[in-house]
């Protein structure tokens, strides 16, 4: 974990890097970078159906639409924190939205062009194009994890929020050690970004994320329906959480992690 005055004065040379017009120049001189990862090659969301019509599409107009979509590569990320989406990018309502794209996180280049991303967001739709209603499962994995040259995992610190129609979820895998609830129960949930007993005015406590389904299962559902011609908008947005990352002498290099997301679909029996 970062130590959080290291953290507030990234976030401080940030803001002033911004506000100062993003240069190159600006950029490369006031903030502190920290390479903890890659996202691997794409980014992948595949559809299978059996005896219903489903589609895909990166635009909710369906102008291309296709059973299998695919994000461009993204590169280095460096650590990000929770209350930034909202203080920096617009939160939700730009976060979500298929007007924003993937590179939404990306910084400026460096000076020697060389782009980081704070986070990676990508949004889809799926609509049912058939003549009857369909049911489908939906499943978000971890489908590469490498570990970083000294043996550490990206999982740890990677925080994944998915939006269904607008309703946000924060996943993260679940803690070694847990704490004790209010009635003396184990609890493995992470927090979302910053421990609730470090929490300040600044940096508020934003809650507990939800569990990782498994080790290669970040959240999957079943029995979802979708009616004739209805269509169903997520988001998947994933960073490394600064306040819950390594710290920066002992950032994992060498490691990579990639997402992608599977939707079977059937007919309502």
């Amino acid at each position: 974990m970062y130590e959080l005055e290291y953290v507030r004065k990234r976030k401080r040379r940030k803001f002033i890097a911004l506000g100062a017009g993003v240069s190159t120049v600006v950029v490369s001189s006031l903030s502190i970078v920290a390479f903890l990862g890659r996202f691997v090659g794409t980014f992948t969301v595949s559809l299978e159906t059996r005896n219903v019509e489903l589609t895909l599409s990166e635009t909710s107009d369906f102008a291309i639409s296709s059973s299998y979509l695919r994000a461009n590569d993204v590169s280095s990320f460096q650590e990000f924190t929770y209350s930034e989406f909202d203080q920096l990018y617009g939160g939700d309502e730009v976060i979500d939205s298929e007007t924003s794209k993937y590179d939404l996180g990306a910084n400026p280049p460096d000076e020697e062009g060389k782009v980081t991303y704070n986070f990676f967001k990508y949004t889809f739709f799926l609509k049912n194009v058939g003549r009857t209603p369909a049911s489908y499962n939906f499943s978000l994995n971890i489908v590469d994890n490498v570990l970083s040259d000294d043996g550490r995992s990206l999982d740890s610190t990677m925080r994944v929020m998915l939006y269904e129609d607008g309703e946000k979820n924060v996943y993260a895998k679940a803690e070694s050690t847990p704490r004790m609830d209010a009635h003396g129960n184990p609890d493995y949930r992470a927090p979302i970004s910053i421990d609730e007993k470090d929490a300040t005015d600044t940096y508020p406590f934003q809650g507990y994320a939800d569990t990782f389904a498994s080790s290669t299962v970040v959240t999957t559902f079943s029995g979802k329906t979708i009616d004739i011609a209805e269509t169903k908008r997520y988001t998947i947005v994933t960073w490394l959480e600064g306040f819950r990352s390594s710290n920066l002498e002992k950032a994992p290099k060498g490691a990579t992690i990639k997402l992608g997301v599977e939707i079977n679909a059937y007919e309502i029996e």
